[in-house]
């Protein structure tokens, strides 16, 4: 596969290194400190969100080859929220608030029960006339789709639907329908973790194929004739130490957020704090679609490209 990479090899330099070390230097060389954020930027006519659930910035720092991560906007240190567990955290990163505005603390939902209520990166997207969709591989993220909000939410069963399938599914997708925002989420980090444990082999072959994901969205924006004028944000909704998480420890915490596609500036490593609420303001910025006053989220400016 394209972008694997070997999991002893991942697990031996990840011992090598303390974990500050593996998330800020791994895989960066060459690529150029962030400047001040340009005032503006044209805007994106499509935003792809791909969430890899569970995923450590460490690990995805490990697995990324050098030549990717040139090729965007990358942090290593971007924070996710308290607690540190799915349902809060996605609700921040569609949002753009924390959990003591949305009050999403619990991390269980089905069919049936209320449907997230605040404003999110569909309800403004189709507010200013653009289509949202979402292919989700865990039920109870459909909470954040209430019926009306997004032109087509599908959730793809876990684990007859891996990373790779949701990631082609979400690429043809793509193709077909081409709507201004994609939230496109995978569940393989997570499950790993919780089964075999967060930096298990297991858990790292399943890291080192994220590159692989990402070069397959981006072909999509290239298939469609859509390259110059599209942004992929890359991120998580948090970490995980052992086979748990939902701490404020750092492993938990420190999440990867990383920009990719013709709408953003490339060799950049943005050295600022990133909060996971930060992902829905800079889609929205990216688009040129209104950033609602309330939202504490504001856009990784550093990302977009200057007019």
């Amino acid at each position: 596969m394209r972008g694997s990479v070997d999991p002893a090899r991942l697990i031996r330099r990840l011992m090598a290194q303390a974990l500050v070390c593996a998330a800020l230097l791994v895989g960066l060389a060459g690529i150029v400190p962030a400047s001040q954020p340009t005032p503006a930027a044209p805007p994106a006519r499509h935003v792809i969100v791909l969430s890899l659930d569970g995923a450590r910035a460490d690990a995805v720092a490990a697995a990324m080859p050098q030549s990717l991560a040139a090729r965007g906007t990358v942090s290593w240190t971007a924070q996710t929220t308290v607690p540190s567990s799915t349902l809060p955290a996605h609700a921040s990163m569609l949002s753009g608030v924390g959990p003591a505005v949305h009050r999403v603390t619990f991390n269980d939902w089905t069919i049936g029960e209320p449907y997230f209520a605040r404003t999110t990166i569909f309800t403004e997207v189709t507010r200013a006339g653009g289509r949202g969709a979402a292919l989700v591989a865990k039920p109870k993220m459909m909470i954040f789709m209430p019926p009306g909000s997004v032109a087509s939410a599908q959730h793809l069963l876990y684990p007859r639907f891996r990373q790779a399938d949701v990631v082609e599914t979400a690429a043809r997708f793509f193709g077909e329908q081409r709507p201004a925002v994609l939230f496109v989420h995978v569940a393989d980090p997570d499950d790993t973790g919780h089964r075999r444990g967060w930096m298990s082999e297991e858990y790292l072959r399943v890291i080192a194929a994220a590159p692989a994901l990402i070069e397959r969205l981006l072909r999509a924006f290239e298939d469609a004739g859509m390259a110059a004028q599209a942004m992929l944000i890359v991120t998580s909704d948090h970490g995980g130490h052992g086979i748990t998480h939902g701490t404020s420890r750092p492993e938990d915490m420190t999440i990867p957020w990383m920009a990719f596609g013709g709408a953003v500036r490339r060799g950049v490593v943005v050295d600022r704090r990133i909060v996971v609420f930060d992902t829905a303001a800079t889609a929205l910025a990216a688009l040129g679609v209104p950033i609602p006053g309330d939202w504490q989220g504001r856009p990784v400016l550093e990302a977009l490209q200057s007019p």
